[in-house]
């Protein structure tokens, strides 16, 4: 079940990531372009970069979370004896999952607090509280692939494919 979902996450996620890598970088030419060819600017496109990249790194913590890229103590993994690894993984998704459910109760009550106030950005005119809802989702799918890692360590799923926390 979980490496189901997984799978159409890692899709939908990567298909995300790119699109607002590719939407970043041609927006980016776009406005150097604009700048010292033309002698002009578009005056929303630095904002609009900014809540792009913001908006994906949000999106790629689930997805390293999946692939075992974020910051470990690899010194302390390398050290602990081969019987203790499926254990090291468990406490370090249980502190992942206490993290993100942080993450999720503080960038939720962020998110409503700016919903009710209706702040606009300044140059888009785009309510803020619609990049900081990508606070609260990836904190959930960071919750759903740490879950998976507790999955996998009590199936005894083989320690090369669990992924490296």
């Amino acid at each position: 079940m979980f490496e189901k979902i997984n799978t159409y996450l890692d899709i939908i996620e990567g298909f995300l990531i790119a699109s607002i890598l590719a939407t970043a970088s041609i927006l980016t030419i776009t406005q150097v372009f604009f700048r010292y060819v033309l002698n002009d600017s578009i005056f929303w496109a630095e904002e609009a970069i900014l809540y792009l990249i913001i908006s994906m790194s949000f999106l790629c913590t689930s997805l390293g979370i999946r692939k075992g890229s974020h910051i470990t103590v690899d010194v302390l993994k390398s050290c602990i004896p081969k019987g203790l690894k499926p254990t090291f993984n468990l406490v370090a998704a249980i502190l992942g999952i206490i993290f993100a459910a942080s993450l999720l109760y503080f960038g939720g009550s962020l998110f409503l607090n700016t919903l009710a106030r209706g702040q606009l950005s300044p140059a888009l005119r785009i309510p803020i509280a619609a990049i900081y809802a990508f606070i609260p989702i990836t904190a959930l799918l960071q919750i759903f692939r740490y879950s998976g890692i507790i999955y996998s360590v009590f199936k005894k799923v083989p320690e090369q494919n669990q992924p490296q926390n």
